[in-house]
């Protein structure tokens, strides 16, 4: 046996390298890394709330098909030279602010590295008179070539026409493809400007719950400008015309607090108010947990809306794709900075009673998540400071959530018992005014009586009427080789009857003979046929159904025997069928 002793901080071999990192190479992954394009807006709002913005303007103009030039400007604190020189470089972050700002990592910025040119101009608070400004053309193109992209940053440029007349930012984001809005392909102005406001104030720093939590002491000194709301204006000029939007509030656009609503969607004359219920409910819980020795007091906070249908369709009309319903997206926000994270379905089971997951909107926020580079992804979900707060929630503030769940789900399901006792006694109603003109079975063998007057409508019809005609005892010879029936089942086959020997067979019941084969059931799964009526089925008619244990398709023909019994043939396998029609 050989032992190799490796003495610590000394490598076994003298042959080592250093290991290399693309720089290139990573930066061109984490600005391609956005789950969508407008993403970028995120972090441009969330860098001039850093900055104390009281007013963002935002304008999008359509440069054909998916290419758009943005504008983004703020009358925040500005830039100086070390600001701009962070919004260039990976990895760099410069903030003016005692709490944790949002912009920790130092690539938001980096998302605008997906436009063909950038300008940021800015005029520092402290120094309004000076302009900064800075350009980077096609930075992906550079790092596609395998080099760091350049970029100039010029003071007071000479023959440069600025827009920007006071303290503030703007950048100008030039041949941007924007493939979607908020989850959704468009060109329309108007609906470009519905959902990128939305988006900005539901999924944005300027779109967050913090509002109803500013107060908070924990808040205060964890949250960069947490107090500031500042308002959104937004201009979308697009081929068939401008929309503009705003100024509106930074803040989540809650809808209104009704626990006895009226007036709302009627259904069979009972009003479905329920439809227009709405609270609010805000929670903070903490817990103080030891962390590698020393103690740590980790908070949790946020805000649920429990919904109706119509509160939620409001809610949720200009973030849903195509095809998408409202599960899709309510339930559990998890959220940094009150800044949420796409909704998770799982954890939205697990925390909020499963199947009526949907009809809350949460938005969790905690301090001590940690995100990826990207901040679209929780990384310690599992780590000691942030796994108690899943047991935590579902012990102290599920119940809370529940009790005023309750009052709305009391009231749907009220509604839903007297909506669905209306259409049960109208529906008795109908089927009393209808049977009259229902076709009666018509028995024409002499001697032979039975107490079933109407002809089938349904499958189970069929059943009965099958099992009282076996029970007469007189149609035995037109119904060979059931003898006694069974039981009525509803499996693989329908019925299980007995021929004179006690020999147990397997019965497939339809009204219509084609029903057998639009069904598609095996013919092996059954020995023999029962239906009321061949229906537009007629002699020598072929259909593909399953056969064998591959279930593969074979056409199967229907025949007359030689005694004039129906049979389904397929090669040279048949089965035998009856038809209570004619058999009556």
């Amino acid at each position: 046996m050989c032992i190799v002793i490796r003495k610590q901080g000394v490598p076994v071999s003298s042959n080592t390298h250093t290991s290399h990192v693309s720089q290139e190479s990573l930066l061109r992954q984490a600005v391609l890394n956005t789950s969508q394009s407008i993403e970028l807006l995120r972090e441009a709002v969330s860098n001039s709330i850093d900055a104390e913005a009281r007013n963002i303007d935002i304008k999008l103009t359509n440069a054909g098909g998916e290419v758009w030039n943005i504008v983004i400007q703020d009358d925040g604190n500005g830039m100086e030279d070390q600001h701009m020189m962070a919004f260039f470089n990976a990895g760099d972050s410069v903030k003016d602010f005692p709490q944790t700002s949002i912009g920790e990592k130092g690539l938001g910025s980096k998302t605008s590295f997906v436009a063909k040119e950038i300008v940021v101009e800015s005029r520092r608070h402290t120094n309004p008179t000076v302009l900064k400004v800075g350009t980077m053309t096609d930075p992906l193109m550079q790092l596609a070539a395998g080099n760091m992209p350049t970029y100039a940053i010029d003071t007071d440029p000479s023959n440069y026409s600025s827009c920007l007349t006071s303290k503030g930012t703007r950048i100008t984001l030039t041949g941007v493809h924007l493939t979607s809005f908020n989850g959704k392909k468009t060109n329309d102005p108007q609906e470009v400007s519905d959902r990128v406001m939305h988006y900005l104030r539901s999924m944005c720093a300027t779109g967050t719950v913090k509002n109803r939590h500013a107060h908070k002491a924990h808040i205060i000194t964890s949250v960069a400008n947490v107090g500031v709301i500042p308002m959104i204006s937004l201009e979308v000029v697009g081929a068939s015309g401008t929309v503009t939007r705003g100024p509106l509030p930074g803040s989540y656009p809650m809808p209104n607090i009704d626990l006895s609503p009226t007036g709302g969607p009627v259904s069979e004359g009972i009003s479905q108010n329920s439809k227009r219920f709405c609270d609010v409910y805000d929670f903070t819980r903490s817990k103080t947990i030891s962390v590698q020795g020393k103690l740590l007091t980790v908070h949790y906070d946020g805000t649920v809306i429990i919904a109706g249908e119509n509160v939620r369709a409001d809610m949720l009309r200009h973030e849903l794709k195509q095809g998408w319903t409202q599960k899709s997206q309510m339930g559990v926000h998890l959220c940094k900075d009150f800044i949420p994270l796409r909704n998770d379905t799982s954890l939205s089971r697990e925390l909020l009673n499963g199947e009526y997951y949907f009809e809350y909107k949460v938005f969790l926020n905690c301090q001590s998540f940690q995100l990826n580079a990207d901040r679209n992804v929780i990384t310690n979900e599992e780590s000691d400071e942030i796994a108690w707060i899943w047991d935590d929630f579902s012990t102290a503030v599920w119940p809370n959530i529940q009790a005023k769940a309750n009052v709305y789900r009391a009231m749907k399901d009220g509604e839903e018992g007297a909506i669905e006792a209306v259409r049960k006694t109208k529906q008795a109603a109908a089927l009393k005014a209808g049977y009259s003109t229902s076709l009666d079975v018509v028995v024409a063998k002499s001697g032979a009586s039975l107490a079933y007057v109407k002809q089938p409508k349904k499958e189970a019809d069929v059943s009965h009427l099958l099992a009282m005609m076996v029970q007469s005892g007189d149609w035995k010879t037109e119904l060979s080789p059931i003898d006694r029936f069974g039981q009525y089942i509803d499996a693989s086959t329908d019925v299980l009857v007995e021929d004179t020997t006690g020999k147990v067979l397997l019965v497939e019941v339809e009204t219509l003979l084609a029903n057998l084969f639009k069904h598609q059931h095996p013919m092996n799964s059954y020995d023999l046929v029962v239906v009321w009526s061949l229906g537009t089925m007629t002699l020598g008619t072929s259909q593909n159904a399953p056969w064998g244990t591959n279930g593969s398709q074979v056409p199967v023909a229907l025949i007359q025997n030689a005694s004039g019994g129906w049979e389904l043939k397929w090669g040279t396998n048949t089965r035998p069928v009856i038809v209570l029609e004619n058999i009556l």
